[in-house]
């Protein structure tokens, strides 16, 4: 849903990528930089430091937003960058809720749930638009929505962050069932 309002932002994402061109920073580096940041908020949360995860995770998440504009803007873009990027959001997501797991805010099994919703959600999209369904960008809860909740949550306390991950969990599993819905609207034969 929020990516849809990513075109009302490029000017800006433009502007702070502008300076990394100059100096040469690739997409993929930045790529690399926004996991580790991801890394280092799912440490926070294993620590259970949620407001200093969550304030970690969002500026890990402003950072993901620029090695795709920084690849547009110098002519970068890679089929090997779209993996990269995308397997790195899985890691990601999974390391964060296996902190916050770890960390004891959730029960794990709550975290295993939603870790696979939030991964079939992103596994569904590909394996649909691999069969020819066009983009499925579709559903109530994509990527930045979730890590948006969860953000949310964490930055009213320790003991908000299992809300945070029950609703995740709820929207993600809406979302895979969307787009399994919406897939079988386009590829049904």
């Amino acid at each position: 849903m929020l990516n849809q309002y990513r075109e009302n932002v490029r000017g800006y994402l433009e502007a702070i990528v502008r300076p990394l061109a100059k100096a040469g920073v690739t997409p993929n580096t930045i790529t690399v930089v926004g996991l580790l940041i991801s890394l280092l908020g799912a440490y926070l949360f294993y620590l259970r430091s949620p407001r200093l995860a969550a304030l970690v995770l969002l500026i890990g998440s402003a950072i993901d937003a620029l090695d795709g504009t920084l690849a547009r803007m110098t002519g970068k873009v890679s089929r090997f960058g779209a993996f990269l990027d995308s397997t790195f959001d899985r890691i990601s997501d999974g390391a964060v809720l296996f902190g916050i797991a770890l960390g004891n805010l959730v029960d794990w099994r709550w975290a295993f749930l939603t870790f696979m919703g939030a991964y079939l959600v992103s596994y569904g999209r590909c394996r649909a638009e691999l069969a020819g369904s066009g983009k499925l960008a579709v559903g109530i809860a994509e990527r930045a929505e979730r890590l948006l909740i969860l953000i949310a949550f964490s930055l009213a306390g320790a003991e908000y962050v299992k809300w945070g991950v029950y609703l995740v969990c709820v929207l993600a599993w809406i979302t895979v069932f969307q787009r399994m819905w919406a897939a079988y609207q386009r590829l049904k034969e």
